[in-house]
């Protein structure tokens, strides 16, 4: 029962890191906004690192979060939800939720999207691990823990 439960885990641990990997940031595309609503990681260049401390703190090269409005002059105002150091940790933003950040601080605009790829390792490692599930269970005398189905319980 209990190699059943570590397997079990072990399964859904991976699933759950494999459900993460279906998605990346990609480059907004040329002369195509990304939508209010839409999963963004806005990247700042060395002014906008300097320029943001006050709003994210020291040292951020990256927000990520829900994109709210794209300005006309070209500032976004994102609901960040997790901000890049620029010593490649990323953390959970606790802070402001909505920053507005100006359009000369911003070096690129990325937008999640789904990835095919990873989608596709993400469903054949999902498959491999109810596989595992499965022959452990069987191999360790399914949900009753009964190691040989030979043998009886005592009443």
């Amino acid at each position: 029962m209990m190699q059943y439960r570590r397997a079990m885990g072990v399964a859904l641990g991976v699933l759950m890191a494999f459900n993460t990997a279906c998605y990346s940031f990609v480059p907004a595309a040329q002369g195509l906004a990304p939508q209010a609503g839409d999963q963004v990681r806005v990247r700042f260049n060395a002014d906008g690192t300097a320029g943001m401390t006050s709003a994210l703190g020291p040292g951020v090269e990256a927000a990520e979060g829900t994109l709210n409005e794209s300005r006309p002059d070209g500032s976004v105002v994102v609901g960040v939800v997790q901000v890049r150091l620029t010593a490649g940790v990323d953390r959970f933003w606790s802070g402001q939720n909505v920053v507005t950040i100006p359009a000369t601080y911003i070096a690129g605009l990325d937008v999640r999207r789904s990835d095919r790829g990873k989608t596709r390792a993400a469903i054949i490692g999902g498959a491999l691990a109810i596989g595992v599930i499965f022959a452990l269970a069987l191999a360790t005398g399914g949900a009753h823990g009964n190691a040989s189905p030979d043998t009886q319980p005592t009443p």
